[in-house]
């Protein structure tokens, strides 16, 4: 029962972490000039096995026009680890956490084409810190008016201990920036 309480303490920590990134991200976007995802599908609490505390994790998926006529992809990875005075939080969380982070382009109409990608390895920094966030971009290229653009992400992560091999987690993409 104390298990359950705690996981419907932690869901709903998560639902309002998530909207106060979804909130930060939208006040961002008058400032940047970027569009972000608000897709419920873009956050979750992972169970791990053993004394690893559960992970709330979420994934805003962003396109932001910067300096110079530019445009460039973002996805920004953020995670805290629930302390439920059981669990180890010094334990190591993930074997690999990466994310792919793609800025994609389309004609009005048409489907999205990948214009450049990168991806970051986040495991050290996950693994270091109970609560934080980390932020993966693509390369800017110069900003086509003619076309519609988008960010998207994959993660793909692997839980330290679970047996199960790595997860991949396809996230929702940004809306459309013209």
């Amino acid at each position: 029962m104390h298990k359950n309480l705690l996981r419907a303490s932690a869901v709903g920590a998560a639902a309002v972490a998530v909207c106060g990134v979804l909130s930060v991200s939208q006040a961002s976007a008058a400032q940047t000039a970027q569009t972000c995802s608000t897709a419920g599908a873009n956050a979750r609490i992972q169970v791990m096995p053993g004394i690893i505390p559960e992970a709330q994790l979420s994934v805003p998926t962003c396109v932001e026009a910067v300096a110079d006529g530019k445009v460039r992809g973002k996805a920004t990875v953020n995670w805290g680890f629930i302390n439920d005075g059981q669990s180890d939080m010094t334990s190591k969380r993930f074997t690999s956490f990466k994310v792919t982070t793609r800025l994609e382009s389309r004609a009005p109409g048409g489907t999205d084409v990948v214009v450049n990608s990168k991806t970051c390895d986040v495991t050290a920094n996950i693994n270091a810190a109970p609560e934080s966030s980390f932020t993966c971009l693509t390369p800017a290229v110069t900003l086509d008016p003619a076309k519609q653009w988008s960010g998207d992400a994959t993660v793909v992560y692997d839980i330290e201990g679970d047996g199960k091999g790595p997860i991949t987690w396809q996230l929702t993409g940004s809306p459309l920036m013209s």
